[in-house]
């Protein structure tokens, strides 16, 4: 019996509508399994995050955690999408595990030796989903944040507001969180223009290395703690701190 040739048209369409089909069923389970795994991976991310991350940038991402009183230099919120955007997945990872390390700027400590490169990811892949439109940008964008670091003025102030700002006051003002309820040797108002005005930049580092007599002064030594390049470019910054506008 032979064949029509409507019959040799259709079996080769047949062939194609069947490929087709299995095409797509495997490409829906194929990204359904993939939707799985980053769900899994998010959840390993957020569970990672509120272990390491928390303490400083708080639960919610927003950088209001308990550590970011601590530690001067408040932290990034992490839920802006407009500062988030401007960092790649890989910078993110070696933030996380290098910090300072690798980005002097940050003055973050890094937690390669808790956290595997593989957590980073995961805390990654976390942190895409709970970034959310600010509006525009309003703090210093992170590339703009380490130029400003090259700077003595600038490495000055990121190093004051971890060594100093606890006790000084982040404005100088001498009311830090750690100077309160003191009775008796209070800081120094650093942005006092009269007291300042009595020392050098010298005298700040001397002071600060613990190089005066130890009965006139009240704060801690940070002798072998701090380089005198630190100290120096601190010192720099703070007589900005009592500077007068227009002098």
């Amino acid at each position: 019996m032979r064949r029509s040739k409507f019959s040799y048209t259709i079996f080769p369409l047949k062939i194609i509508y069947i490929t087709l089909c299995i095409i797509a069923m495997l490409s829906i389970f194929t990204n359904r399994y993939a939707i799985a795994q980053d769900d899994e991976r998010i959840k390993r991310g957020k569970e990672a995050y509120k272990k390491y991350c928390s303490v400083c940038h708080d639960e919610t991402g927003t950088g209001d955690g308990q550590g970011a009183v601590i530690s001067g230099i408040l932290p990034r919120d992490l839920t802006d999408k407009a500062y988030m955007s401007l960092l790649s997945d890989d910078e993110i990872v070696k933030i996380i595990r290098y910090g300072e390390d690798a980005f002097p700027h940050l003055q973050m400590p890094g937690q390669g030796n808790e956290i595997p490169e593989s957590v980073g990811w995961d805390i990654v892949y976390y942190l895409r989903t709970i970034a959310v439109d600010k509006g525009p940008l309003k703090a210093p964008s992170p590339q703009e944040r380490a130029k400003r670091f090259k700077e003595p003025l600038g490495r000055g102030k990121i190093y004051y507001l971890r060594y100093c700002s606890s006790c000084h006051g982040i404005s100088g003002d001498g009311k830090g969180w750690a100077a309160r309820g003191l009775l008796e040797g209070k800081p120094a108002a650093l942005n006092d223009p009269a007291l300042m005005s009595k020392f050098t930049e010298q005298d700040i580092l001397a002071h600060v290395k613990g190089l005066t007599k130890k009965e006139d002064r009240d704060m801690p030594i940070f002798g072998k703690s701090i380089t005198n390049d630190i100290v120096k470019v601190i010192a720099s910054y703070v007589k900005t701190l009592s500077a007068i506008p227009g002098r």
